[in-house]
Formats: structure tokens, sequence, C-alpha cells
């Protein structure tokens, strides 16, 4: 199994126990007294750090035209929980993830933040095998492919919160306030409702299956409302993501 995995990541693990930590999910363990086995939670939290650090360096240097604003929009969507998602699924990463009866009957190997939190892990894992170099060229080759067919035939990305808080700025000194104003439902099926609010006023609101996702719903509605109270004509077309 693992085997299969390495040559899918193009990287053989010296330590082994490493991979199979990254590749278990903290289910795995519950109800179990015995034989526990490290969960990937700790490989995740450095992962994300790892993989914010490696797409910032890369942009950094191979878009030299783009300015500080553009960067992070890009960047914020390269590292989002959807996109990794989509990364681990290119090479059926979830197929290979340890999880316990309740999640797998829930569905956890379709579950986006399970199986993004899973990619984090598995760069967590590559780093503390290898060094910064390695893990680079082993993340690069993943986030590559989608700059070549998406960025450079000019789709690109939208961030409607850092688009909102770009707009705002020019027109005053206080920054949009976002507000979670309804939570329903259980996970993997709970359901946010976001309003934003600019200078005090209700500006927009949003829902989502996750916190950022009503967040980013909210910043779209105030920024297809925001004509009425700034000069500001239209939805910016700069940042633009296919849905599909």
């Amino acid at each position: 199994m693992y085997e299969e995995l390495e040559e899918k990541l193009k990287y053989t693990f010296r330590n082994k126990q490493l991979l199979t930590e990254a590749l278990t999910h903290t289910s795995f363990n519950e109800g179990k007294k015995r034989n526990r086995i490290a969960d990937n939670e700790r490989l995740e939290f450095l992962g994300d750090s790892v993989i914010n650090l490696v797409i910032t360096a890369y942009l950094f240097k191979k878009f030299k035209n783009l300015h500080e604003g553009e960067l992070s929009k890009l960047k914020a969507h390269l590292v989002s929980s959807k996109f990794l998602y989509k990364l681990a699924i290119s090479i059926d990463m979830s197929t290979y993830i340890f999880l316990g009866k309740g999640e797998e009957k829930n569905g956890g190997r379709e579950n986006v933040r399970i199986i993004a939190s899973l990619f984090e892990a598995v760069a967590g894992a590559v780093y503390l095998d290898s060094n910064f170099k390695t893990t680079s060229a082993v993340l690069i080759r993943f986030f590559e492919f989608f700059l070549e067919q998406h960025v450079e035939k000019n789709i690109k990305i939208n961030d409607y919160k850092s688009e909102l808080q770009e707009i705002i700025q020019k027109d005053s000194v206080s920054l949009p306030e976002y507000v979670l104003i309804e939570e329903t439902g259980k996970p993997p099926n709970t359901m946010f409702v976001t309003a934003v609010y600019i200078d005090k006023k209700k500006m927009g609101e949003g829902k989502g299956k996750s916190k950022r996702q009503s967040e980013q719903g909210a910043a779209f509605d105030a920024l297809l409302k925001i004509g009425e109270f700034v000069d500001y004509k239209k939805v910016s077309e700069v940042f633009f993501i296919k849905n599909d």
C-alpha cells in the first residue's frame, strides 16, 4: 500500500511510521483501549504551515508581475481546503486513510475537510522525513498543474473577502466585520449563516457548509450591493474561478 502511494507522491519515506501517522484520522482510535496509534492532527498542524510557506515562496518567485493583493488572493485559493481536497483526490489519497467505523459510515473519505487535512498531514510528514527543499519539490508538482492549466489561461481566483476589504479601505478606516448569526445541523451537515457589517451597517449575508464559505458568501452579497454606498460600479472581473 505504501509503495503505491509513494509512487504517486514521487517520494519514498525513510521513516514509514511518519506516513502511517499522516494517514491515521483521529476517529481511527475511537473506542480503542489498546493498540492506539498516533493520529495525524499534529502533522496536519505542521503541514498547514509548510504548504503556506512553500506556496508563498513559489508564487513570489514565479509571478513577478503580480502585486501583493493578487498574490494573496491566489495563495488563499491554493491553500484552501477545497483546493487541497482536489489535489488529494487527484491521486486517490482518500483510499489510504485510516478511519474509524463511524466516520467511514458517515462518508469520511468524501469529506472535504478530512481529506484536505490528510493532504496537509502528508506534507508535514514529508517535511519531517526530509527537508524543506525536497518537500517543496514534492508539493509544487501538484500546484504547478493547476497554475499551468488555469492561471496561465487567464482564469483567475476570486476571494470576495479580500476584494471587499480593499474596496472599503478606499472609503473608510473601518474594516468589514463578520458575525456568525446562525449554525444549524451536525457535522458533516452543519450549515453556517454569516452577516457582514461595514461601519455597523449590515451589508450582506451568506451561508455555507463552513464558516469561511459563509463569510465569502456574505462578502459577495455585500459587493453586489456596495455601489449604493460607495463609488463602486461592479464586482471586479479580475478574480474569477469557474464553478465546477
